[in-house]
């Protein structure tokens, strides 16, 4: 039976307690706003309150099964609480997002359809052991394609109507967004569901790092400026 080894039980409990500590510190600054006035706390501690209990499932051993892929030598855990995290996590990124924006309610239900429609993929491409896994990485990675345009055109074009300060901070976190979701197929494709250029512990730790950095960096950005997310406030009426 395959065990995750000691350094990346490690890495996730360092991704279980850093969840932790940014859901404490987004629900204590949803707690210091009046009904009404705290939709990015809210949203943003949900994010990283959902990605700490995947993470600890991981941590707990609870979250993985073994796969021995096509072109391997050897099974390999599949981190399936993984991809339970991102269904719900990565679609209230977006919300956060589309409402900074003021998105309409056309581009918001794109986005989120789109995004359940990578990350659903992404979990065909993870979880089969066939080179057919392939084809499902291609389809997820088509899709996030059109998550990006829709993102960068359609939910960039309602930014550019509000408030100085609000279309900066959008583009600050779009880009952001945007760059670091990037990585997330590269390191697919290196990791053990694609290639296995990298072992394990490698993409368990650079998963935990891009992951904070997307949840918990990501939210502490957004939430740094009260002024920004009054002036965005009004959208969410």
């Amino acid at each position: 039976m395959v065990e995750p080894s000691d350094a990346v039980q490690v890495w996730l409990w360092i991704g279980t307690i850093g969840m932790a500590l940014g859901a404490l510190a987004f629900l204590f600054m949803a707690a210091r706003e009046r009904p009404g006035h705290r939709w990015f706390q809210t949203i943003t501690f949900f994010i990283v309150g959902i990605a700490g209990i995947a993470y600890l499932a991981m941590a707990l051993k609870q979250g993985w099964f073994p796969i021995a892929r096509e072109g391997q030598s050897m099974a390999e855990p599949f981190y399936w609480a993984r991809y339970v995290d991102w269904f719900f996590t990565t679609p209230l990124l977006l919300l956060d997002l589309a409402l900074l924006a003021g998105a309409t309610k056309e581009a918001i239900v794109w986005l989120l359809g789109l995004d359940v429609m990578m990350i659903t993929t992404g979990f065909f491409a993870g979880v089969t052991s066939s080179n057919l896994r392939y084809i499902w990485f291609i389809v997820s990675a088509l899709v996030f394609v059109w998550l990006l345009w829709v993102l960068l055109s359609e939910v960039l074009k309602a930014a550019n109507e509000r408030a100085p300060e609000v279309k900066a901070k959008f583009t600050q976190l779009a880009v952001l967004l945007a760059v670091v979701w990037t990585i997330y197929p590269i390191l697919w494709l290196l990791g053990t569901e694609g290639f296995n250029v990298i072992s394990i512990t490698g993409e368990v730790a650079a998963f935990t790092i891009i992951d904070l950095v997307a949840k918990v960096g990501f939210g502490f950005l957004l939430l740094s400026n009260r002024k920004v997310l009054e002036a965005a406030r009004p959208s969410l009426v």
